[in-house]
């Protein structure tokens, strides 16, 4: 039995197709602020990373990024001539200064890292940790140079909405929803443009991190050994960096974890942006990418990176499924204290 074919739409039905797309699509990215839960660990993550440095090597701050640290001010002002770059703390090599900076960053970071008044805070403490860096460039790791880079894009986000004090001082003046800046109301024309600037350095900020992935991977696939599957088994070996040389050798004796170790670092960097196209195959590139980093802050002693990339990572999290773990927990305290009241 022939079934009648359905007339091909026009070219205007299919403009108004993609129009109302289009439509659709602004009308999501300047309503809706995503990752608001990812950005929160992000900011959190950061905050402990910057202040624990700070703090931790208080004593040493003058030899290490002051004046009296062996890359002197000449030669800092000489790679920053080269560079075409800024420091604050290149602008005097005087100590007092230097102290009054120092203790600026240290505020500026406990600030982040309690999420109050963000808007201001993120892009003066993204130039403090940029001024900090270009000053003595030879203690930096790979955490660092990611933290400079997405620390400036999210400069445009809204980092506090969640698990910080601009929300709790958000939710006290409203009884809406503690996700919005305070400032222009909701819905408002204004309002909008800033939610549209927070997606797109959000958006900016993952597209960042899976470009680093994917070139990581790239650089890695270059390198003998890592074709021969033994990096793992050289990086292992470092002396210098084994907080636990009985586990490291544990894992480097075995051929197998060696090689597949290797193997597994390499595939999970080049395939990154791919599997975080997909709901499961995403959980699954997060695993098995924080699990690397977490390896290499207790194998290596590197905790400083990996608390900056796994926080990085935490970004493609989405706020979905914060929440349902939330839910868990609250569920099983409610059960718990039904339980105990038995």
């Amino acid at each position: 039995m022939k079934t009648e074919q359905e007339p091909l739409p026009t070219s205007r039905e299919i403009l108004g197709r993609i129009h109302g797309r289009v439509l659709d699509a602004v009308e999501r990215i300047s309503t809706i602020r995503y990752g608001l839960y990812g950005l929160a660990t992000l900011r959190i993550g950061y905050g402990l990373v910057l202040l624990s440095l700070l703090v931790v090597n208080y004593g040493d701050r003058r030899l290490l990024w002051g004046p009296e640290s062996p890359w002197t001010l000449g030669l800092t002002e000489e790679r920053l001539a080269q560079d075409g770059t800024f420091s604050l703390f290149a602008l005097s090599d005087s100590g007092a200064l230097f102290d009054v900076l120092y203790h600026a960053f240290i505020v500026l970071a406990a600030l982040f890292l309690v999420g109050w008044r963000t808007r201001w805070v993120t892009p003066l403490l993204a130039v403090m940790v940029w001024s900090w860096h270009q000053r003595q460039p030879w203690v930096l790791d790979g955490g660092d140079d990611i933290m400079e880079l997405i620390l400036i894009y999210l400069s445009f986000a809204d980092l506090s909405a969640r698990w910080s004090l601009d929300a709790t001082r958000a939710a006290r003046r409203t009884t809406g929803d503690a996700s919005t800046f305070s400032g222009p109301p909701t819905g408002s024309l204004r309002w909008r443009i800033v939610t549209i600037l927070h997606n797109t350095a959000l958006l900016t900020a993952m597209l960042q991190v899976c470009l680093l992935y994917m070139n990581t991977g790239l650089l890695k696939v270059r390198g003998r050994f890592w074709q021969e599957g033994t990096a793992l088994y050289y990086a292992l070996r470092i002396e210098d960096v084994q907080p636990f040389p009985g586990l490291s050798r544990l894992i480097y004796d075995n051929v197998f974890l060696v090689t597949a170790g290797s193997y597994a670092a390499v595939f999970i960097q080049l395939t990154f942006p791919l599997l975080m196209l997909n709901k499961v195959t995403r959980r699954v590139g997060l695993v098995a990418v924080m699990g690397m980093h977490l390896g290499i802050g207790v194998l290596m002693g590197l905790l400083s990176f990996s608390l900056i990339m796994i926080s990085t990572d935490m970004l493609f999290v989405r706020d979905a499924t914060y929440e349902s773990v939330a839910r868990y927990v609250s569920a099983v305290r409610a059960r718990r204290r039904v339980l105990s009241q038995v």
